[in-house]
């Protein structure tokens, strides 16, 4: 190395030489993993997504995991889909799940989508909806609707769809969180947005009401995001195969065919 306008910055031959100190670095951990026993994975796998997914959709998902490997220690945080990407570049954590209109476009993440799902409406006996044979967007004209994030995908794309059909909401609450929503759903009947696979995850989904949507439903994809300039471990490797092999089992067991790959 050499010290250059207070930086220290590889000479031409130290330049060489790192491709090839990567490509041995590469070789030893190609034989680590391929002479590792599979059945003994350590360390600890990083993941942040939102709360649909890391929190209801992907829970047994996590558990299992758990109890197969329980040297790993599963680390996951809740966020919103949209700040997940920032956290894999500055390496917070190793592996995103998010939900995204689109494959996400981030140049530095390498993105596998794993389904696309519709997006419900849920509410409460309270609400006048909830008995309504079929609801379009001009019923939802002075309802009130409670979202976790301002820029979550779905919500983004729903509020932009009621201001293309000129319809207005009597009030918007942004609460960070599904509980939270769902709280402001049994107290006042208002109308939350839910990826249909995380419906089927909610406690006492028997009281919750999802509105007969007779217009083209709102889409998002599921999507495992990671560094694809950063080597994944063993025990993520492993948890994004489960993750797949989840989806196919999600979309499998999902009574209406909503939910597909």
């Amino acid at each position: 190395v050499e010290h250059r306008e207070n930086r220290i910055r590889l000479t031409p031959q130290g330049e060489r030489f790192y491709g090839y100190a990567e490509k041995m670095l590469n070789i030893y951990y190609d034989a680590a993993e391929e002479f590792s026993d599979p059945g003994h994975l350590a360390g600890t796998v990083r993941i942040a997504g939102g709360e649909p997914i890391v929190g209801l959709s992907f829970s047994q998902l996590f558990l299992d995991f758990s109890v197969q490997y329980p040297k790993v220690a599963v680390n996951v945080q809740m966020i919103c889909c949209a700040r997940v990407p920032e956290w894999i570049r500055r390496q917070e954590v190793g592996i995103g799940c998010v939900h995204e209109m689109e494959p996400c476009a981030d140049p530095s993440c390498a993105c596998l989508p794993l389904y696309n799902e519709p997006i419900l409406f849920v509410t409460t006996e309270k609400n006048p909806l909830a008995g309504k044979g079929q609801v379009l967007w001009r019923d939802l004209e002075n309802q009130k609707f409670a979202y976790t994030y301002e820029d979550c995908c779905f919500t983004m794309a729903f509020r932009d769809r009621l201001r293309q059909q000129n319809v207005l909401p009597a009030s918007e609450l942004f609460l960070g969180s599904v509980s939270a929503v769902m709280n402001s759903v049994a107290q006042e009947g208002r109308i939350a947005l839910i990826p249909r696979s995380s419906f089927q995850r909610l406690r006492c989904p028997e009281t919750l009401y999802c509105l007969n949507w007779q217009e083209e439903p709102i889409r998002p994809w599921v999507q495992i995001l990671y560094d694809k300039n950063r080597r994944l471990a063993p025990a993520e490797k492993e948890l994004i195969a489960q993750a797949q092999s989840y989806a196919r089992t999600l979309i499998a067991e999902d009574p209406e065919g909503e939910i597909y790959a």
